[in-house]
């Protein structure tokens, strides 16, 4: 057989590894979704996506529910129409848009470095992050993000091969900028940063002006004028205050640095430092190999250059929210800024490429068939195919290891009356036992305004009423348990209340954590007045929080 048939043959195995990551990946989604109910943010999703009228749903998406552009709305209610709207289903809306950046960017990387550098680059991240891990099971819009940046990584990399500006150019770039900006409130400063990378590269490396290029993207951000108007009646729900703390230097260093989690230290990186050794051993005299290895280094760089542009480009974006959390509004939030991850790929295979060779025969032609090059031919196949099974098997391993979640509200009807109806302060946990318990109508959402912005109530509370407030707005007859606070108390004298174990704490305007959500109705309309009586009834199984029995007293 000759060399050109074994490569051709080897190129079409390639594609089994992509294949295998997107397999492992639907997998893990599918364990996961087994394991996990949709949680407060999912919900927000769901209760748009499962609406059965179009119309109905953008009305509800341009009220105070989601703070996020259109397209995933759009998109993702096509999609339930198709395959439903249960939690796999959505769930696996997310999947298939991290499966889809995983594909593109392994094949963006592969038209400029060796296959096992770009492999593994690629499934180094994809395979390994929980970050990405995470979202590729959660109803939102992060999959979509990530696969519409890493389009355009592919289209990046395709301008520059590109001797002119076609009309067809423009449009793909048009397009997919256009999906960015309407996928997600940090998509501008995504399309941005690609926008310039692209004026980078061309001015100095190239010696090139394209202005239609330019203006492509530029014309793309002028469609997000469409969502203005939905976005300043979305932002509102921010008003008076936002739920997000201002990011300390470290959640900044952990963004930029999420790559290397205890599966990449503890596993991947030994098995490198084991090739490594292996290389340096094997190759410390052979001065021939090592220049001409340098040659093909110095050849690649005028390709490869353009890649980490723009993944510097990428890292810096979480530097200017950073910046901007800082100085003007908090906006920091790690899971909004996931398509940073696809500048680690890059950097990762740079750093590969430079470890090994551009081919499996690279070292027979080098050696001319000695035993050296039989060796080398042996050890290396075995670590990288090691190296790359371990990757691809990583997300069902972190699928398996991640604990079952409880039914919520499957211990409530231990405490207290069965009968009564049960207030719950937390819209995650109301939200949350509205949709899987099968005692749904026992609970409620008090809704008061004045307890809500008491500066004391946490930094979310406020923004919670205008969420939970547009849901009965726009469901009636879903969210009819959500209720004003007068209304509440003057049908029901004796109720139950799920609150936090520590219900009494107050926060403090103070932008940090420990400051998000610290419910005030039970102590301003309850604790405080003498008109009620309150009795702890105990603390709830498997969750920090307990249950309060209220009893008006009569006179």
């Amino acid at each position: 057989m000759t060399f050109a048939k074994k490569v051709l043959i080897l190129n079409k195995w390639e594609y089994v590894v992509p294949a295998l990551a997107v397999a492992s990946l639907l997998i893990s989604c599918i364990l996961v979704s087994e394991k996990k109910f949709f949680w407060n943010d999912e919900l927000y999703s769901y209760y748009l996506l499962a609406d059965p009228s179009f119309t109905h749903m953008l009305g509800a998406f341009h009220d105070k529910i989601n703070n996020t552009p259109p397209l995933y709305f759009i998109l993702g209610w096509l999609w339930a129409r198709a395959f439903g709207a249960t939690e796999l289903s959505l769930r696996l809306f997310s999947s298939l848009g991290m499966c889809i950046a995983c594909v593109t960017v392994w094949v963006t990387l592969g038209r400029t470095y060796n296959f096992w550098s770009a492999a593994i680059g690629t499934l180094s991240v994809f395979c390994t992050s929980e970050l990405i891990l995470g979202q590729n099971a959660e109803a939102r819009m992060y999959g979509l993000f990530l696969a519409v940046c890493s389009l355009a990584l592919f289209q990046f990399d395709k301008n520059h091969t590109s001797s002119k500006d076609s009309w067809s150019i423009c449009l793909t770039n048009y397009c997919i900028h256009t999906a960015i900006v309407h996928t997600h409130i940090l998509g501008l400063f995504y399309s941005g940063a690609i926008l310039i990378s692209q004026i980078v590269t061309d001015k100095y490396f190239n010696s090139r002006f394209r202005p239609k290029l330019y203006l492509s993207i530029v014309f793309s951000w002028v469609s997000i004028i469409l969502y203005i108007p939905s976005f300043l009646n979305q932002a509102d729900a921010g008003n008076p205050r936002t739920w997000i703390p201002i990011p300390f230097l470290k959640d900044l260093i952990a963004l930029l640095t999420f790559p290397p989690t205890s599966f990449l230290k503890l596993v991947v990186l030994p098995l490198l430092i084991l090739f490594i050794a292996l290389r340096l051993f094997i190759n410390k005299t052979d001065k021939n190999a090592s220049s001409l290895r340098q040659l093909q280094i110095q050849q690649n760089y005028y390709t490869e250059k353009y890649l980490l542009i723009f993944a510097y480009a990428f890292l810096a974006v979480p530097v200017l929210i950073w910046i901007i959390s800082q100085t003007v509004k908090p906006i920091f939030v790690n899971r909004y800024m996931i398509p940073t991850a696809i500048s680690w790929p890059i950097l990762l295979t740079y750093l590969y490429s430079r470890i090994f060779y551009n081919s499996i025969f690279d070292d027979r032609r080098i050696y001319n068939n000695s035993i050296k090059a039989k060796f080398l031919a042996a050890q290396r196949p075995i670590i990288l195919l090691a190296l790359t099974a371990i990757l691809l098997v990583y997300p069902i391993i972190y699928a398996n290891i991640l604990p079952k979640e409880q039914l919520p509200g499957l211990n409530d009807n231990k405490y207290g009356d069965q009968n009564l109806p049960i207030v719950v302060q937390s819209s995650h946990a109301f939200l949350q036992r509205l949709q899987y318990s099968p005692e749904r109508n026992r609970y409620f959402f008090i809704l008061d305004w004045q307890a809500a912005v008491d500066n004391s109530s946490g930094l979310f509370t406020p923004q919670e009423y205008k969420h939970m407030e547009a849901l009965k707005r726009n469901y009636p007859e879903l969210f009819h348990n959500i209720t004003k606070s007068e209304t509440f108390i003057k049908k029901y004298n004796r109720f139950l209340v799920l609150d936090s174990v520590d219900y009494k704490k107050q926060c403090t305007l103070e932008p940090l954590w420990e400051n998000i959500s610290c419910p005030r109705w039970l102590e301003m309309r309850i604790l405080n007045n003498p008109d009620y009586k309150v009795k702890d009834i105990g603390k709830i199984e498997l969750e920090d929080r307990k249950m309060l029995l209220i009893e008006k007293v009569k006179k």
